[in-house]
């Protein structure tokens, strides 16, 4: 099982802009829908690129896809995943993207295997060096429900292979992102 997960990162790229929220957030950072009633406002992010690439991923930290990757990734009607219109200012443009408000979590880090530290009173992570998946946990939720989801641990966003698969397959291949086997992943990640 620990094969079948991946790790959403962004594509080590000088080009490729980081975005920040240009409104209020509070209500993304809780595990459950949002109601919007208009795009979210997004901009880039610091250090902007001097000549910023707009591709198919980017990351807020939560993903940020272009259209045609959401449609690949809704098809697979992932519970637990809310796509969410976002305007980015981009310059002078205003792209729309779509943010995905992953508000499925589950608690899935096998505390005696991964490497981790953590605040004193235990309850936030500080750094998460290896991540492995606790088995027992996952297989009691069925797998429709967990083919994509964020780890409750830590701003995790994890992706079942099938998942992958979808995204990979489109053509011409996403830009902007990299799915890292969970086996490989850890804090050096974001460096490779």
């Amino acid at each position: 099982m620990q094969n079948d997960y991946f790790v959403l990162m962004r594509e080590r790229s000088q080009q490729h802009p980081l975005l920040t929220w240009d409104q209020e957030y509070l209500q993304f950072l809780k595990p459950s829908p949002v109601r919007v009633s208009a795009p979210v406002r997004l901009k880039l992010g610091e250090p902007v690129p001097p000549r910023p690439v707009m591709v198919d991923h980017h990351s807020l930290p939560s993903p940020v896809v272009s259209t045609r990757l959401k449609e690949a990734l809704d098809a697979a009607e992932l519970p637990g995943v809310q796509f969410v219109p976002a305007d980015v200012q981009a310059g002078d443009a205003v792209l729309r993207y779509w943010l995905m408000h992953m508000w499925r979590t589950i608690p899935c880090m096998d505390r005696q295997r991964s490497v981790f530290e953590e605040t004193e009173v235990g309850h936030v992570l500080l750094s998460l060096d290896k991540l492995v998946l606790d088995e027992a946990v996952l297989q009691e939720v069925p797998l429709e429900e967990r083919r994509a989801f964020m780890l409750e641990e830590d701003t995790v966003h994890l992706f079942h292979r099938t998942v992958v698969d979808r995204a990979l397959s489109l053509s011409p291949p996403p830009v902007g992102l990299r799915f890292i086997p969970v086996t490989e992943w850890g804090a050096s990640s974001a460096f490779r």
